[in-house]
């Protein structure tokens, strides 16, 4: 009889135990202490799984709360001033955790999101102190967790450019920006992913036209139009390219693009060339005629006076 007698009560100080622990634990969420208010309700949790059906309920009103509290302490990190990346980041993985363990998907949803722009916030701070390599696995661990984070895709395609070991995976990065920048509402990211994806091209094929290598100015001039499909610059690179290659009909093609986006004197010089090229004289003389001013106006009016004899 001693021994049953021993057991209830050691059963109900463990149950006003785990009483005091939930109420300990609502008391303290009210001063906004959220690290003692967790440590309290998991102490509950502990308790009421020792006792079992008696103190059910409190266990249940504990592991409820238990999520979004672990999520509040990560979002006033957050808040401050001075955000400690790595402090929040470890606030977050704990909610996950917490999430998991006590079944509130809505709770851990959030916090991967979350989790994904500290991620994209920590790739960020490293490409600007040039940690090329440090931000690029900054940049795929927000990815993998929100694969349509369009400016992670952005700063990664940056940090690849930077580093000038991997133009196929810069590429790749740029394109995904545009794509998710524009299927999800980031406008910014997808316009700098043009934007940057093309300079690069274009500078590469000016160099390369300087040069005179019409064939790898071609090829450059062609990716900065894939990026960029108005970029006025490069279609008019590519018809001088042509032109200087005698790629008559390529350089034609361009015709209607070149004219609405870079119509001038270059244009029209390099347009009648390749017309001339094709022996139709009469385009040909009708391009040169329009040949106003500037470096081109003497060559146009060799062609229309003496070589073509125009009209």
């Amino acid at each position: 009889m001693a021994l049953c007698g021993i057991t209830v009560i050691s059963s109900a100080q463990t149950l006003q135990e785990v009483t005091e622990a939930r109420n300990k634990g609502s008391e303290l969420m009210g001063t906004g202490d959220l690290d003692g208010a967790i440590t309290q309700l998991e102490r509950c949790i502990e308790l009421a799984k020792q006792i079992g059906e008696d103190a059910e309920e409190h266990q249940i009103l504990a592991e409820s709360a238990l999520p979004d509290l672990y999520f509040k302490k990560a979002d006033e990190l957050n808040k401050k001033a001075t955000r400690d990346l790595p402090a929040i980041l470890e606030a977050l993985e704990a909610t996950v955790a917490a999430s998991e363990r006590y079944g509130n998907a809505a709770v851990k949803e959030k916090a991967e999101k979350a989790i994904s722009q500290v991620y994209l916030a920590m790739g960020v701070a490293d490409f600007s102190s040039q940690r090329f390599n440090e931000a690029i696995k900054n940049l795929d661990q927000a990815i993998a967790r929100d694969p349509g984070l369009a400016r992670a895709y952005f700063i990664r395609g940056a940090s690849y450019q930077s580093l000038k070991d991997n133009e196929e995976l810069m590429e790749e990065s740029y394109r995904l920006a545009i794509e998710k920048g524009t299927a999800g509402g980031d406008a910014a990211s997808a316009q700098s992913a043009k934007n940057q994806w093309a300079r690069y091209h274009l500078n590469a094929g000016i160099t390369a036209q300087r040069a005179k290598r019409w064939d790898d100015a071609i090829a450059a001039f062609l990716k900065t139009v894939e990026a960029d499909n108005a970029n006025a610059d490069a279609y008019y690179s590519l018809l001088v390219c042509y032109v200087e290659k005698k790629s008559w009909d390529n350089a034609i093609a361009l015709e209607e693009r070149v004219l609405e986006l870079k119509s001038g004197d270059g244009a029209y010089y390099f347009l009648g060339s390749a017309y001339a090229g094709k022996n139709n004289n009469a385009k040909a003389c009708e391009y040169f005629k329009m040949v106003g001013e500037g470096n081109f106006l003497a060559n146009a009016k060799y062609q229309i006076e003496t070589a073509l004899k125009c009209k």
